[in-house]
């Protein structure tokens, strides 16, 4: 009669067990991370990419006058800019996503805010309607507010 290995465990079970763990490990530590760095940074593009069609969608410039903007320690002619449309919040949020921030002011306006990888755009909303868009970059603080009359258009 052959000798029985009853209750012992071959060897190449244990070996094949300790590999199929070290992949799983390696999997979590070093992929997953990876794969959700990507994510987020595909989806940041694409917000991005949101972000500048809803501000040239809803802005346009008002070509009737010229006005001079500091720029580099210098004044240059720019033709100011309007809110050409007038959104609602749920329109906006429904262009660019639920956004990253949002504040109300003492008076009850609603200011929602999204970041993309380059431009922070900031929608300001009195009463259900847009009466402000602010689109900054990110990298150097210069942005533009754009309200619904091109006097009120201010380059920063």
């Amino acid at each position: 009669m052959p000798p029985t290995d009853s209750g012992r465990v071959p060897w190449r079970v244990i070996i094949i067990q300790v590999a199929l763990l070290a992949a799983l490990g390696l999997f979590f530590k070093f992929y997953l991370p990876y794969h959700n760095r990507q994510a987020v940074e595909r989806e940041a593009a694409a917000r991005e990419a949101r972000i500048q069609a809803l501000f040239e969608n809803a802005v346009e410039q008002d070509t009737r006058q010229q006005i001079d903007v500091p720029l580099n320690g210098e004044f240059v002619k720019r033709y100011p800019q309007r809110l050409r449309i007038a959104l609602s919040p749920q329109e906006v949020e429904d262009s660019l996503g639920v956004p990253a921030k949002s504040t109300t002011d003492f008076r009850g306006g609603q200011h929602l805010t999204w970041f993309g990888i380059t431009h922070r755009l900031e929608a300001s909303f009195n009463a259900g309607r847009l009466y402000c868009l602010t689109l900054e970059d990110r990298s150097t603080g210069h942005g533009v507010m754009v309200f619904a009359s091109p006097t009120s258009w201010h380059p920063y």
